[in-house]
């Protein structure tokens, strides 16, 4: 175990010592003191797992069954709740989602959050009928292209090339509003955020206005890279370009991710066959998708389970310390 990982063991072995009125709770590989669950979560992994592939495959019910047991067994995990809370609303179970959702805020107040503005996001986003006309966009929001992959000889398809023209109408709505494209995946030597921002700027818009994320590879790395640029600038909505068939799935990211979409407008390709919301299983798969721009475990093993405290006990107190003891390990410590 390195210096790092001690620190991290040892820093959360004091918040569970503070938690349980000094009763050390076991030991870590290599006889390091920390932390272990009990015997009556040993299953709750299993359980969580079983959830996630429920839910993967669209077996809401099952899904949440699982998840029912697993906080049986550890009350207060705060991936469970969240994932109660999302995938009740799913099912328009208010009263569990609810009930989730005050959970969560005990145990740990920023997942709560997130969960709320995924689950408000999600309900958005099915709502959304595509359009092409360009909105006003609200003081210190951000106009966001998502990118299209390139050609192999690194020239932009027209798709991409479309939402680059919509990009622009909206820029031109609002002219002092920052404009982030994005997108990696490059061919020879090219992203798609370096050939949208070439384009922007040929169009007139001046090259200090862009900010290029050119890392991502998926629409989930899309919302999360890009919602770690906004944070950096203060700025946590947007309005949201990209193509008719993308777009609900887009602002759902978005929303998992933790940005809000306060607009949309995209290209006018197929424009018709998008008119009516999303409903159902259509619903089930950006919510899916959404979970994972919020980085919530797909799976859990033994050694992701901390021991289950109660609320307001470890939550985002540990996030803090295992943040700051992280940071301290980069800065050269050993």
């Amino acid at each position: 175990m390195n210096s790092v990982k001690k620190r991290v063991a040892v820093g959360l072995m004091a918040l569970s010592v503070a938690a349980t009125g000094g009763t050390v709770l076991g030991s870590m590989p290599n006889g390091s003191p920390g932390i272990v669950r009990t015997a009556d979560a040993v299953d709750a992994p299993g359980l969580y797992n079983s959830a996630q592939k429920k839910f993967a495959a669209r077996d809401i019910t099952g899904g949440l069954a699982d998840i029912k047991s697993m906080l049986a067994l550890t009350a207060n995990d705060p991936d469970a709740l969240a994932l109660q809370a999302i995938w009740s609303d799913q099912e328009a179970d208010s009263a569990t989602r609810d009930a989730a959702l005050q959970k969560l805020g005990m145990v740990r107040a920023s997942a709560a959050t997130q969960a709320r503005g995924l689950v408000d996001g999600v309900t958005s986003a099915a709502a959304i009928v595509p359009s092409t006309s360009p909105v006003s966009a609200p003081a210190g929001s951000a106009i966001v292209v998502l990118g299209y992959g390139l050609r192999p000889n690194g020239t932009m398809a027209p798709e991409l090339v479309k939402r680059l023209e919509a990009g622009l109408n909206e820029a031109q709505m609002s002219p002092q509003t920052p404009i982030f494209v994005t997108g990696g995946v490059p061919k020879k030597g090219i992203t798609e955020a370096a050939a949208m921002k070439k384009w922007l700027v040929s169009k007139g818009i001046e090259e200090s206005r862009i900010t290029t994320e050119d890392k991502s590879t998926s629409t989930v790395s899309n919302a999360q890279n890009t919602t770690e640029l906004l944070r950096a600038r203060g700025i946590s909505q947007i309005v949201l370009i990209t193509s008719p068939n993308h777009i609900r799935r887009g602002a759902a990211n978005f929303a998992g991710a933790g940005t809000k979409v306060v607009g949309t407008v995209t290209t006018p390709t197929e424009l018709s066959q998008y008119s009516k919301p999303l409903t159902g299983a259509s619903v089930a798969g950006i919510r899916y998708e959404a979970t994972r721009s919020a980085s919530i475990p797909v799976s859990k093993g033994a050694a992701d389970m901390l021991p289950d405290t109660g609320p307001g006990i470890i939550g985002d107190l540990a996030d803090k310390l295992v943040k700051e003891l992280m940071k301290s390990g980069s800065s050269g410590q050993k």
